[in-house]
């Protein structure tokens, strides 16, 4: 009994390894460039003893057009929102407003894009700093401008991010990353 058992266990072991490679063995992963902005904003402050969470938000948004992420915050904590953008010539900036409207910011940053010839690490990314005064719900607001006519005419960002077969050639969005930490 006990080597038919070992024999009928290692078949269906064996049909279910086949059947796992064949149809879903195959994973794909992709990095998400606009959240390694963030995460690299946020590189200074981890040093500080913040905790960066895994909680993260992305997308790709039209120049210009806010975007609001709705959070809920603790009071006693102290809170930093990193946003960051990927594209070469875009700008990132972030805000955090009360559920009336009301800009709770303490501190706040922007670093601006890269020029051509800077390492690529090097990208535009913002923070805001808050200390809720009440446990409550708040709005984080990210906005990334990007100018395509001044940025096609920028010879420091020509040949930045050369198109090839539609890669790399800008279609009306750019990507954005949102992460946050807190203390």
């Amino acid at each position: 009994m006990t080597r038919y058992f070992k024999k009928i266990t290692r078949r269906l072991t064996a049909l279910l390894l086949v059947l796992f490679l064949a149809g879903g063995g195959i994973v794909y992963a992709f990095v998400n460039e606009a959240i390694s902005m963030a995460f690299e904003a946020a590189t200074p402050y981890v040093e500080q003893g913040f905790e960066v969470r895994e909680d993260t938000w992305s997308g790709e948004v039209e120049p210009g057009k806010p975007l609001l992420v709705r959070h809920q915050l603790f009071r006693g904590n102290e809170y930093w929102f990193w946003a960051g953008t990927s594209w070469p010539g875009a700008t990132v900036k972030v805000d955090i407003f009360d559920s009336e409207g009301q800009s709770v910011k303490l501190e706040g940053f922007v670093k601006p894009p890269p020029k051509k010839d800077a390492e690529f690490s090097e990208g535009s990314y913002a923070g805001v700093r808050t200390l809720p005064g009440k446990t409550a719900t708040y709005f984080v607001r990210v906005i990334v401008e990007y100018d395509h006519e001044a940025a096609a005419k920028d010879p420091k960002l020509q040949g930045f991010n050369p198109a090839v077969d539609g890669v790399g050639e800008f279609t009306g969005t750019v990507d954005w990353g949102l992460a946050y930490g807190y203390r």
